[in-house]
């Protein structure tokens, strides 16, 4: 699922070009607190990791040791679970100003790296703010039946979206050259953006980031898009239906097929459901074909969502969750993802959604 969610999950990897001096300082202060412990932090593999810690005293803390060139996304922890201060470790003199009551309201100075991503974050929550605006004004809309009203928003908060989108390809465009434009590309548009417009942002980052891990994470996933491009033929597996019997892609050939790649507990999948039943309802009998990949692990939650959606077409999983095979195989990393592909196989378009996947089989089957 897809969102401009907290960024510092996916702090495990970014890196930027070497700040100043080869040590870092990191002076802070928690007002209202006399004491405590503060954990310096980081990510890898999707897990907190303490890397260095500070005790607390009169409100004071210090940091100091040499960072890794290119440079992490780091954050602080006080105590056992109370984090805050998210920043890109420079070696540089970084500056926490922090409130004990408030301390996702903490201040950090001193990092150039850490700069321009706050600028980036300040402009994407604004329009998060209003996003969210929308969306109260929209569940009202629906509650009092205003019709008019809710198409009104609808087209706001579609509208809002594709600014959050077209903001942060711009921005990764004009900061090319720092840590921050790769750590953008993958945590908020990786999943967003077809393999080669995602290619063509990653071609622009300069060979001073090669050495970056969120760098080396996207060229990583490029090489696995390219092998689900659009234009080349999608790439066979056999898993099996809910009654246990093997199911291969290329049994399907001579029809349109969508894979659908969906979960019962996907509340943006179900909510796409109504849509690929219509599309599947309408062109079933003119050659469109349907395999649902569930990334499913409780079969009975698998088997009661097929059947409260009504959803009539083939069925597979391997209950694997997100390691299910197949979305593995087709590097799908969040969903709801589809993939459809023409009588022999090709892949010729992704993800679409709403009118759009109808549209197009009216295109391919009139």
């Amino acid at each position: 699922m897809k969102n401009f969610a907290l960024l510092f999950v996916f702090a495990g990897m970014l890196a930027s070009c070497q700040v100043g001096s080869k040590k870092y300082t990191i002076s802070g202060s928690i007002a209202g607190l006399d004491s405590g412990i503060v954990y310096l932090m980081k990510a890898q593999a999707g897990q907190p990791v303490t890397l260095d810690t500070a005790d607390v005293k009169g409100g004071n803390f210090k940091l100091d040791g040499e960072a890794d060139v290119p440079a992490e996304l780091h954050y602080l922890r006080l105590n056992d679970r109370e984090y805050f201060a998210q920043f890109f470790l420079d070696n540089a003199n970084i500056k926490v100003q922090a409130y004990k009551d408030s301390l996702q309201a903490s201040k950090v100075t001193g990092s150039p790296t850490t700069d321009i991503f706050n600028t980036y974050i300040g402009e994407l929550n604004a329009m998060g703010k209003k996003m969210n605006q929308y969306r109260q004004e929209y569940s009202q809309a629906v509650s009092s039946g205003n019709q008019q009203e809710v198409e009104r928003i609808k087209a706001d908060i579609e509208a809002t979206s594709d600014n959050m989108l077209v903001y942060s390809k711009n921005f990764v465009k004009e900061n090319s050259n720092s840590v921050v434009a790769p750590f953008i590309a993958i945590s908020q548009l990786a999943q967003q953006l077809e393999y080669e417009e995602l290619k063509s942002l990653v071609d622009t980052f300069p060979s001073e980031l090669d050495s970056s891990l969120y760098t080396m994470e996207l060229k990583k996933m490029l090489a696995l898009q390219s092998k689900t491009a659009v234009g080349v033929t999608a790439p066979d597996f056999t898993m099996n239906d809910p009654e246990g019997n093997p199911l291969t892609l290329s049994a399907l050939r001579g029809k349109y097929v969508l894979i659908d790649f969906w979960a019962a507990w996907c509340a943006p999948c179900r909510q796409e459901n109504p849509n690929v039943v219509l599309a599947y309802n309408t062109f079933k009998d003119k050659g469109f074909d349907i395999i649902g990949v569930s990334l499913d692990r409780d079969k009975d939650a698998w088997l009661k969502a097929i059947s409260d959606d009504k959803l009539t077409w083939h069925h597979v999983s391997d209950l694997k969750y997100w390691q299910n095979e197949v979305a593995r195989l087709y590097g799908v990393n969040s969903i709801p993802h589809s993939v459809l592909l023409d009588k022999d196989g090709k892949i010729i378009a992704k993800n679409l959604r709403g009118d759009k996947l109808q549209e197009k089989l009216k295109e391919l089957m009139p």
